[in-house]
């Protein structure tokens, strides 16, 4: 029976990565009886209507219903949950998230799809989310970003929360971030129920991570050039001063802090798996 496969992301948890490998492998993809279409094309047809107040299907949507007949449907868009931009807008990452997918299932037709879901330690996140954040709009110093992290009390337990409360009787596998790596064959397995062996792997860096320089650089060229200018060069910085050997990663966050959010993070997975049993977790359960 064709399944409905929903990879919401989270962000910065090798998303980009796992959409590279993906679209690399449509074809082997559509011979086991997958539709995947690359982030680009979904995101096109089908995102923008999650910003709608209707639910309307485009003739994207109509078309990758028909292809839900007689395959499964395999999306990955961490788009669904919402954008880097929610937390400096609206003082809380994916604050619509519970609307967007409870839209999603609906333009879908399904009532039990299948979510996969990536969560990270939240300094780490929070930093990453922040350097992606700048890479698209307009600077923001770190402080002022933390402080508002720091306010919102994030929590992925929330997130599980909404997830459920917008579709009920979806099935939700969850991953920790720092395992991917180990348990990357597993990750996919779960999802497509088939050996990833036999796929082809993306070659070099899917995207460039901040060094403490490179964010320095965007620093100063913000107060001296205008956003649209910083913004076209915000990648050519990522790219010519890469974290490494050379120039240690952006790293803001003292020890103190670190350890905090760690421990905050682990109570939280503890608290996943109690109050939500039925979850899968690949790899090292908590």
């Amino acid at each position: 029976m064709p399944r409905i496969l929903l990879h919401i992301g989270a962000h910065k948890t090798a998303t980009s990565y796992m959409q590279k490998k993906l679209a690399l492998n449509v074809d082997l993809l559509a011979r086991r009886g997958f539709h995947y279409d690359p982030l680009e094309t979904f995101r096109k047809g089908f995102t923008l209507l999650l910003n709608e107040e209707t639910t309307r299907e485009n003739d994207y949507v109509k078309l990758l219903n028909g292809k839900a007949k007689s395959m499964s449907l395999l999306i990955s868009e961490e788009n669904i949950m919402g954008v880097p931009g929610d937390l400096p807008r609206e003082h809380k990452y994916y604050i619509r998230a519970r609307q967007r997918l409870a839209r999603t299932a609906e333009l879908f037709h399904t009532a039990t799809p299948e979510i996969f879901l990536s969560l990270r330690e939240y300094a780490g996140f929070a930093v990453s989310m922040y350097s992606e954040y700048i890479r698209h709009q307009k600077y923001l110093p770190f402080a002022e970003y933390r402080a508002i992290f720091e306010a919102s009390n994030f929590s992925w337990l929330s997130v599980i929360d909404d997830i459920y409360a917008a579709v009920p009787g979806a099935k939700l596998t969850l991953w920790d971030f720092a395992d991917f790596r180990n348990f990357e064959k597993q990750v996919f397995q779960s999802m497509l129920g088939f050996d990833p062996d036999i796929f082809e792997n993306p070659v070099g860096p899917v995207r460039e991570s901040f060094s403490e320089v490179a964010i320095r650089a965007i620093e100063v060229l913000s107060g001296a050039l205008k956003h649209d200018e910083v913004k076209k060069l915000v990648n050519p910085i990522a790219r010519n001063l890469p974290k490494g050997d050379q120039y240690p990663a952006f790293d803001p966050m003292d020890a103190e802090a670190k350890a905090s959010l760690k421990a905050r993070y682990k109570a939280d997975l503890a608290a996943i798996a109690a109050k939500y049993p039925a979850v899968t977790f690949i790899g090292n359960r908590p």
